[in-house]
């Protein structure tokens, strides 16, 4: 409740005279006296002592009057500085109309407290944003909107500081998460080439013997598939990544990912009835020199014979995420000079991780005799196939950074653990006989495969798979932003199926063989390692709640 008691105060511009009779008053001289009382003992605390009343004068700006308020207070109040307080007292303004600086001010029949606005009232403020013209400054987008998580906010820790004790949440029956993401990128990479030896020749000339024909060294021949790198071209694919956080402040979340590439391949294919010459290229362990088989020869043969590779990369992850280090402050950028809002965080890694690379290189052969003394068809399978399985543990060191409406992402870690490598050879052999008794036969070993290198061979090897990403963003609304990044992963132990043939071959090997052959067991199998990567750009969208 307030009690009131009132005294006329006159405009600035009346008259001298009249001004001094009203002020000699023994009524205007005790209102000053209670002026000055008022100001002398007015604090601006609140007191914690029982209920008490202290009289405050207010300007009504409507009747230019001066009003001694009794200011009630509650017992349960607890003191602590009203916003504004000041050291010194405060002096009131006599001036009529005019706003008393920390104490509660009349308007239009509301009361509130004055002071001094925050700092991040506005753009352009103490925080020194939005200077020189710029717009936006302290009050751009936070950084929770920006999916930075809580740089240091309310009850929430910066770097090294205390968190809320009440800021772990564990979910203790099944709900929906409070917090997480969730982006898919579409993956546009290239991976190392596979190396592969020389696997289809051919001869370019007139009067090209048999015996040289697809020869390598020799001044015609040329090869048509294998002898360089294969499966150099991009590879499609997708990256799949969500999450939830743990707690309210973002220090904890756990994370998985799964990307794919699609199957890559690349060949060669040709028929020929014997023209253009068509060969098989291989050493002759019992001459000791290069040699060749024949798959289109003028008079011998006509057929078509096939070779492609392929190549397939998957991966998958489990991950703890933990806040390390965030900062939220106002800063210019490299490119731009005026202030801006910023954030950044720095976190840590640990978890699982997986990745399966699988490959093949396979030659066919269908053949069919031109010699009518010696007719019949030939088919001929030559197939290699490896698949690398690493299961490691992963450790990671992740950095963002907001600045308005971009973000930068940097991601380094490194994979520690097992490969499984596992390398498959096979081969066979079909000849169809067209005699007066036709007869279909089927051998093992084709040409570069033959019981003495034909089975499944597996092996563990440690390997380190480290990676490098980067990834630029534009947020597009408080929950979405679009991405933009570049990923960089080394394994440092593969087998890889062109680095698995042998082209050194004992021709008693060769179907049909007798019961007894001589020589050497040529082709053999030696595992034969080398390391692989794979990078290249990536384009999506990241959905954060």
């Amino acid at each position: 409740m307030f009690v009131t008691s009132t005294y006329a105060v006159e405009p600035t511009g009346q008259s001298s005279s009249r001004r001094t009779s009203a002020y000699n008053t023994s009524s205007s001289k005790s209102v000053r006296a209670n002026e000055r009382v008022a100001r002398a003992s007015w604090a601006p605390t609140r007191e914690t002592k029982s209920t008490t009343s202290t009289k405050q004068p207010l300007v009504d700006p409507e009747t230019s009057t001066v009003k001694l308020v009794d200011h009630v207070i509650s017992e349960s109040v607890i003191e602590k500085p009203i916003r504004g307080q000041l050291d010194d007292r405060i002096a009131l303004s006599p001036v009529p109309g005019s706003p008393i600086d920390g104490l509660p001010v009349y308007d239009g029949g509301e009361f509130y407290e004055g002071g001094p606005s925050s700092c991040d009232a506005m753009p352009g403020g103490d925080c020194g944003c939005g200077l020189g013209g710029c717009d936006g400054g302290c009050d751009s987008l936070g950084c929770d909107s920006l999916g930075c998580g809580s740089c240091g906010g309310a009850g929430c820790s910066t770097c090294g500081e205390l968190v809320s004790p009440n800021a772990w949440r564990p979910c203790l029956t099944l709900c929906v998460p409070q917090d997480g993401w969730v982006s898919f990128e579409y993956l546009m990479w290239w991976q190392d080439g596979m190396s592969l030896p020389p696997l289809v020749t051919t001869s370019v000339g007139t009067a090209i013997p048999a015996t040289e024909s697809g020869v390598l060294g020799q001044g015609h021949t040329r090869t048509l598939f294998g002898g360089n790198d294969v499966l150099t071209d991009s590879i499609d694919g997708g990256r799949l990544r969500f999450g939830v956080w743990l707690d309210k402040c973002h220090t904890w979340g756990l994370g998985a990912e799964y990307f794919e590439l699609g199957e890559e391949s690349e060949g060669y294919s040709r028929t020929s009835n014997g023209s253009p010459l068509l060969s098989r290229p291989f050493f002759n362990t019992e001459t000791g020199v290069e040699d060749a088989e024949l798959v289109a020869f003028p008079g011998i043969l006509s057929g078509n014979v096939t070779a492609r590779a392929t190549s397939k990369l998957t991966g998958a992850g489990v991950h703890l995420r933990h806040l390390q280090c965030c900062y939220e402050g106002c800063g210019r950028g490299l490119f731009c000079g005026c202030d801006e809002k910023y954030c950044s965080r720095t976190e840590t890694m640990y978890g699982y991780r997986f990745l399966e690379l699988e490959e093949s290189v396979t030659v066919t052969e269908a053949l069919v005799s031109s010699d009518t003394s010696n007719p019949g068809s030939f088919d001929i399978l030559d197939r290699f196939e490896t698949r690398n399985q690493f299961n490691g543990f992963d450790i990671g060191w992740m950095y963002k950074r907001t600045r308005g409406f971009w973000t930068f992402d940097a991601l380094l870690r490194m994979g520690i653990g097992n490969t499984r490598q596992t390398v498959r050879i096979d081969g066979s052999t079909t000849i169809n006989t067209t005699t007066q008794t036709p007869q279909v036969q089927t051998f093992e070993g084709g040409l570069l495969t033959q019981p003495t290198n034909i089975a499944v061979y597996e092996q563990d090897q440690f390997t380190v798979v480290p990676e490098f990403g980067l990834t630029a963003g534009y947020q597009l609304t408080d929950h979405l932003r679009a991405t933009l990044g570049y990923t960089f992963i080394y394994w440092s132990n593969v087998v890889r199926p062109g680095d698995q043939i042998s082209r050194d071959v004992n021709p008693n090997w060769l179907p049909p063989r007798d019961a007894t052959v001589e020589g050497a067991r040529r082709p053999g199998f030696e595992f034969d390692t080398t390391d692989y990567w794979v990078q290249g750009i990536s384009f999506g969208g990241e959905y954060r709640w």
